[in-house]
């Protein structure tokens, strides 16, 4: 395999699945910020209006669907596999559908279709979650048996049943990247917020709109969707990345710190009172730094652009994306 061809370049397009989401709609734009083009593919095309302003391509098809995903990856020089079923969407049998089956089709559908290079979007919540210690991407994962196990602290914030079917679906994609020698890159984010996430970041916009915050100082790893998104474009543009597993986290901040910094950004919003939860999170990205030049971005800069998006105005040494 050439080079061009082990890193998704030419000019052919990238596919994308989930373009039409929250972190698919940063991959796509940080994609075509890189001058690469991008055909969508997704469950609803209606949905699509920002890519088609952009006359970029829009292909239907859902994991469920190999013909269909077949058809909309041929042609393609490499796909961004973002889609799939997020915390508390359904039950177990809906998340293995989607989160197991519909890698199958997708790799599957990928090598009918000839396409051989894949930037995985998997997340830290395939590790069990160890407070208190620096994780690498080397933690120990939820197995192969496709069961809860014991309980851990991120059962408080993430669905057991979406962690699970996506650390089965993980290795799904690595088992059948080998047997059909398509170049994987594997991608863990953290609790990914930023402009248009519909969850996360919403709870921190519903308790600075509160009058008095009651907001606890456990450390999550939270990231930024827009360095995600430049992960991807990285991954995509270098062959070192080719079987390599990537984590993506942002050091360990609390909601205190969160809406804390909202507020001085805004130079209004609640009262803020810190609950004590003397726990952290934290993850080693230090290869991701050195090979993807992965970095997180200051939270106060990621949160002004989302401070800004909902249309409130900011104090004028307020960072902005280009400070």
């Amino acid at each position: 395999m050439s080079p061009e061809s082990a890193v998704g370049g030419g000019t052919s397009p990238v596919a994308l699945t989930g373009a039409t989401g929250f972190l698919g709609s940063h991959i796509w734009r940080a994609l075509r910020g890189s001058g690469r083009r991008v055909r969508a593919v997704v469950r609803s095309p209606e949905k699509a209006v920002p890519i088609n302003r952009w006359n970029d391509e829009v292909r239907r098809a859902d994991l469920s669907d190999a013909p269909a995903l077949t058809v909309a990856l041929r042609g393609a020089s490499a796909v961004v596999a973002n889609a799939a079923l997020g915390s508390w969407q359904g039950d177990l049998d809906r998340f293995f559908a989607v989160n197991v089956e519909g890698v199958r089709h997708l790799l599957g559908a990928m090598h009918s279709a000839g396409v051989r290079r894949l930037v995985f979007i998997s997340t830290v919540a395939v590790c069990r979650t160890r407070p208190w210690v620096w994780q690498g991407d080397d933690s120990p994962r939820y197995g192969a048996d496709g069961k809860r196990g014991r309980w851990q602290l991120s059962d408080l914030t993430t669905d057991w049943r979406y962690a699970v079917t996506k650390s089965v679906g993980e290795d799904l994609a690595t088992e059948l990247a080998g047997r059909y020698d398509i170049q994987l890159t594997v991608l863990r984010p953290g609790p990914v917020f930023g402009v248009g996430d519909p969850k996360l970041t919403q709870r921190y916009l519903k308790m600075w709109r509160s009058r008095l915050c009651w907001a606890p100082t456990v450390g999550v790893p939270q990231v930024c969707a827009t360095d995600v998104a430049a992960a991807v474009v990285a991954a995509l543009a270098r062959p070192l990345s080719v079987g390599a597993t990537y984590t993506l986290a942002g050091p360990p901040t609390s909601p205190f710190e969160v809406v804390s910094t909202m507020r001085q950004l805004a130079a209004r919003g609640p009262v803020v009172v810190p609950v004590p939860v003397p726990v952290w999170v934290a993850w080693d990205t230090r290869r991701a730094q050195a090979e993807l030049d992965f970095s997180s971005r200051p939270l106060s800069e990621a949160l002004a652009d989302v401070l800004r998006a909902e249309g409130v105005e900011l104090l004028a040494q307020a960072p902005t994306l280009e400070s």
